[in-house]
C-alpha cells in the first residue's frame, strides 16, 4: 500500500503525532501552517479624508487541525517585502472575530475573521500578502490548550505567508445623500471593527460583508447635541425628516415600504430579515454599483420600483424604521441589489468639508444622555474632493 506523504503530513498536524516527515517533502518557503487563509473578496481601494488610500478587507482564517492556534501577529507586506500593516496583541484581538475560541486563539477546527486596513500615503502596491505568526498548542486531557510537545518535528511557533490580494477597481464617485453641516459618520470605515465592518454573514452558502463601507449618518445641533428633550420622542431629533437625495443617476431596483417608526432610545421591535433595513431603497447607479438607503420615514418614499432618478433628486425622508434606536440614514454602496446578499464597495463623495472628529469615548453619552459630543475640530478638517469620510468624522455637505 502506498501512503501519500501529503496525507502523512496532514495527519501529523491534525493529531500532533510524532510521525516523521520524509526528507525533501517541503521546499524552502513551504510551511505546514495548520491555518488556511483566504480573502472574502479582493480589496477595492478608496481615498479617505486622511489623504491616504485604504485597502479595507477581511481574511477568513480556518484552523485545519486539532490544535489550538494562537495568532501572534498578522502583517500585510508589499511585493518588495515591506510591512504595510501590522496587528498584534490587543489590537489584533480587537480586529478579529472568532467563531470558536477566545482572544486570538482559534479552537481546533474553528474559524476567525481578521479585519484588515492597509493605508497608503503614496502609490498603491500591485498586491499585498498576509504574513502570519502563530503558536500551536495541543488539546490537553481537559480539552483546554496545553503546551506543544518539543518532541514534534514541527515547531510550536511558525511564520508563513499567503492569501495574496490584488487591489480591484477604484471607488465610485457619487454626490452626497444629505445636505447641511454637522453630520457625523457613525460606524464608518476603516481601522475599527465597528458594527458595520464586523457584520460578516453567510447568505446562500457564501460569506458576505455588505456593510464594509457603510455609514450611519446622524446630525448634531449647533451645540453638538444629538437631541434635546425626551430621548424617546422623534420630535427631539431636529434632523428627523431631513430630505435624502439620490447620489447618482440610476434606476430603483429594490424597495421596501411597510416598516413603521421605532421608538428612539429603545431596542427595535418586530425585526425580520425582510424589514431589518426599515423602509429602504436600492438604486442601480451603474458599473456594478448599487446605492442602499435605509431606515426611511413611512410614506416618504417618492419613487417606486423601476423609476429612473437623477443626481440630487429628493427620494425620501430620513426616518427611524427597521433595526434602529435613533433616527439616522444608513447608506452604503454594494455589488448587488440585495442589502444582505452582496459585498460592500467603496465610494467617495464629490465634495464635503471636514469639521473635525467626534471623540469615540463621548459617543455613549451623546446617544443615551443627550450630552454634547466632544469634537476635535482640527482632525480631518478642511475641504475634501472625491474622498470617503472616515469613522466619526463631522462633515458639512453644503447646500
Amino acid at each position: 500500500m502506498v501512503i501519500s506523504w501529503i496525507a502523512t503530513a496532514a495527519a501529523l498536524l491534525l493529531a500532533a503525532t510524532a510521525t516523521p516527515l520524509a526528507a525533501q517533502s517541503l521546499k524552502t518557503g513551504e510551511v505546514l501552517s495548520s491555518l488556511a487563509l483566504r480573502p472574502i473578496s479582493m480589496p477595492n481601494p478608496v481615498a479617505g479624508s486622511d489623504d491616504r488610500t485604504h485597502l479595507a478587507y477581511e481574511l477568513v482564517a480556518s484552523n485545519a487541525s486539532k490544535l489550538f492556534l494562537t495568532l501572534d501577529r498578522v502583517e500585510l507586506v508589499d511585493p518588495a517585502g515591506a510591512v504595510v500593516s501590522s496587528l498584534s496583541g490587543p489590537a489584533l484581538a480587537a480586529m478579529a472575530t472568532l467563531y470558536s475560541g477566545e482572544g486570538t486563539t482559534i479552537a481546533p477546527g474553528g474559524t476567525a475573521i481578521i479585519f484588515l486596513d492597509a493605508a497608503f500615503a503614496g502609490a498603491l502596491p500591485a498586491s499585498v500578502t498576509a504574513h502570519v505568526t502563530l503558536t500551536r498548542q495541543i488539546a490537553g486531557a481537559d480539552g483546554k490548550p496545553a503546551p506543544f510537545p518539543n518532541t514534534e518535528p514541527v515547531p510550536a511557533t511558525i511564520s508563513f505567508s499567503g492569501a495574496t490580494a490584488v487591489p480591484g477597481k477604484p471607488a465610485v464617485v457619487i454626490a452626497p445623500p444629505l445636505r447641511g453641516a454637522n453630520w457625523v459618520a457613525v460606524n464608518g470605515c476603516c481601522d475599527a471593527k465597528t458594527s458595520h465592518r464586523g457584520a460578516v454573514m453567510a447568505v446562500n452558502g457564501t460569506l458576505r460583508v455588505p456593510e464594509r463601507f457603510a455609514i450611519d449618518w446622524v446630525q448634531l445641533d449647533s451645540q453638538h447635541r444629538l437631541y434635546t428633550g425626551k430621548i424617546d420622542q422623534l420630535t427631539s431629533y431636529a434632523y428627523f425628516g431631513t430630505p435624502v437625495h439620490a447620489v447618482a443617476d440610476g434606476t430603483v431596483v429594490n424597495i421596501y415600504t411597510s416598516a413603521v417608526e421605532q421608538v428612539p432610545g429603545a431596542d427595535a421591535k418586530g425585526i425580520t430579515t425582510e424589514n431589518i433595513g426599515g423602509n429602504m431603497l436600492v438604486i442601480d447607479i451603474g458599473g456594478g454599483n448599487y446605492a442602499f438607503f435605509a431606515h426611511l420615514q413611512p410614506g416618504s418614499l417618492r419613487v417606486k420600483l423601476g423609476d429612473k432618478v437623477k443626481t440630487g433628486d429628493v427620494i425620501a425622508l430620513l426616518g427611524n424604521t427597521g433595526n434602529t434606536d435613533a433616527p439616522h440614514l444608513h447608506f452604503h454602496v454594494m455589488d448587488g441589489p440585495s442589502p444582505l446578499d452582496a459585498n460592500g464597495l467603496p465610494y467617495v463623495f464629490t465634495r464635503f468639508t471636514g469639521q473635525g472628529v467626534m471623540d469615540d469615548a463621548s459617543g455613549e453619552a451623546v446617544f443615551s444622555q443627550g450630552a454634547a459630543a466632544v469634537i476635535d475640530a482640527r482632525a480631518l478638517a478642511g475641504p475634501q474632493v472625491n474622498r470617503l469620510p472616515l469613522n466619526n468624522q463631522l462633515v458639512d455637505f453644503g447646500e
